[in-house]
């Protein structure tokens, strides 16, 4: 993995607005989320899925002056609703930062969609939530090579699935498992969003919880949060320091071992001090 791989646009957080909901859609690229995400799936009944897609194509199609990636989140693949969502979105031309695909289960679902965009060369989020896609973790990410940005773990769909109460302690396997193949795989990995909309030092405790696993993304779905999870991201002044001094010691020996604090700095600490620096940078810059 490069440092440009591991630093480059930075995604800390995923905002979810609802497709029905276009009042709601300029609020959420005011919050200030790296990525917003329009849903046609969960957030849209039924009989509001053909004026919810209208809504979004018309948002996607219009000019914004936002700096945050803006995608949408289409219904399951191998429905009706999904496979409409795809066919309309390819003939309108338009193309979204990246597009979901929800409760994706096994690697041919992957493919199909990015046999389906592939005129429009856009990046896909696999959202994993039940026992079976985890354990399909590895094979749905090398499906999605050179196409996939990220898998989301979908943790409250997964927890009806597995039979568990939604949690740390239910969800660690299988966010564990989910990191694993994210890293393997080079992409993202971006978890389940909080349901705490009052508490934002809880929001923010999760969210360096779920980094400490390995996740490089937390997900909302209220811009009451995004603040929070964005923050959670910035290392304190000593860490930052730390990771200058990691970076300039690598680079000065020539790829060469070195030692920090009588630590040895192989490349993956040298590429973790290159993303603190990076997440740093891009904080300040807000």
């Amino acid at each position: 993995m490069s440092a440009s791989q591991t630093t480059h646009n930075a995604r800390r957080c995923l905002l979810f607005v609802p497709g029905i909901r276009p009042e709601r859609f300029d609020k959420a690229l005011a919050s200030g989320a790296d990525q917003v995400c329009l849903d046609l799936e969960d957030a849209v009944p039924p009989g509001d899925k053909d004026a919810a897609r209208q809504l979004c194509f018309e948002f996607l199609g219009a000019p914004r002056s936002a700096r945050c990636e803006v995608g949408l989140r289409i219904n399951v693949i191998s429905s009706d609703f999904g496979r409409r969502d795809l066919r309309e979105l390819i003939a309108s031309g338009l193309k979204p930062a990246f597009v979901m695909l929800p409760k994706v289960e096994l690697p041919d679902e992957v493919r199909v969609a990015i046999e389906a965009l592939a005129p429009a060369q856009v990046p896909i989020i696999a959202q994993l939530e039940s026992p079976t896609a985890i354990f399909e973790a590895r094979a749905i990410a090398r499906a999605g090579a050179g196409h996939l940005q990220a898998l989301m773990f979908g943790g409250y769909d997964y927890a009806i699935a597995a039979r568990c109460t939604p949690g740390w302690d239910a969800w660690l396997w299988a966010r564990a498992q989910l990191v694993a193949a994210a890293a393997e795989a080079e992409v993202g990995a971006i978890d389940v969003p909080s349901l705490e909309l009052n508490d934002a030092a809880q929001v923010a405790d999760e969210t360096r919880r779920v980094l400490a696993l390995g996740f490089t993304a937390k997900s909302a779905i209220h811009p009451a949060q995004v603040a929070s999870i964005q923050a959670a991201f910035v290392a304190d002044s000593a860490a930052v320091e730390r990771a200058r001094r990691i970076v300039a010691a690598a680079e000065g020996a020539g790829g060469a071992a070195v030692a920090i604090d009588g630590k040895l700095v192989d490349r993956p600490v040298e590429l973790a001090a290159r993303r603190t620096l990076a997440l740093a940078a891009q904080s300040h810059q807000e």
